[in-house]
């Protein structure tokens, strides 16, 4: 059996949904899950050094990524560089809808798939349908940098699944991530796309954890599909 590995999860402090490493890690535990990457909430001002924290606490059950605002401009990029390279970080978290701004707006993004392209990490962006974060936005930067992994967190859902499906199916380093998308949607991902297009993820604090985790087994096609969606990929993607 493959490493079960949850590829979102967010942690630290935040107005009414915060969550510790203990209580991600208690859930992990009572779940049977091994391994979850992490990063910080991004409402308003954030900080990832709490989670250079809580994977120094957990080494070997949370997996770090940062997460940076583009319009930062002289900040994100470096922030990202020190997360990497000096505390081991293994991805970058971005969310054009909450930080307001098109993900495929190559002046301002560009960077940071630049610094990633050269650091040979993956990123992570929302990808719940709207217009900052749409599958052919995804579709132009996964183009535009092919050498770089990129996972669609909620995988275009409600109105964009269709079309989130049909951009991947020719752009290898384009993933589809499961968190909050309905069995139905997902197991069409699977049977469109091949398990190895598919990433499982959670999205917690904000989710019932086993259930997002125990729906994965009706989403999969086959035993061999199912432990590549719910840590294979991304542990391919990660090297680990």
């Amino acid at each position: 059996m493959a490493t079960i590995i949850d590829a979102h999860n967010h942690a630290g402090p935040r107005y009414g949904a915060g969550q510790t490493g203990d209580e991600l890690v208690a859930k992990l535990d009572q779940t049977g899950v091994e391994k979850a990457v992490i990063f910080p909430f991004v409402e308003g001002s954030f900080s990832n050094d709490v989670i250079h924290e809580y994977a120094v606490q957990y080494p070997d059950r949370l997996i770090p990524f940062c997460a940076v605002n583009p319009w930062d401009v002289d900040q994100a990029v470096p922030e990202l560089r020190r997360c990497v390279e000096q505390f081991g970080f293994k991805g970058v978290k971005l969310h054009p809808t909450i930080h307001g701004y098109h993900l495929a707006d190559h002046g301002l993004v560009d960077p940071i798939f630049q610094a990633a392209r050269e650091l040979q990490i993956p990123v992570i962006c929302h990808g719940a349908s709207d217009l900052f974060n749409t599958p052919l936005e995804f579709a132009e930067m996964a183009r535009t940098f092919p050498e770089v992994p990129l996972l669609m967190a909620h995988m275009g859902f409600f109105w964009s699944v269709e079309q989130a499906i049909e951009v991947s199916k020719s752009l290898p380093n384009l993933y589809l991530e499961t968190s909050r998308a309905p069995i139905f949607e997902i197991a069409k991902a699977v049977k469109e796309l091949g398990p190895e297009k598919v990433i499982w993820g959670t999205d917690s604090p904000f989710v019932d954890y086993e259930w997002e985790f125990k729906k994965m087994v009706r989403a999969a096609d086959s035993q061999e599909g199912y432990e590549l969606i719910v840590g294979g990929n991304i542990a391919r993607i990660l090297g680990i």
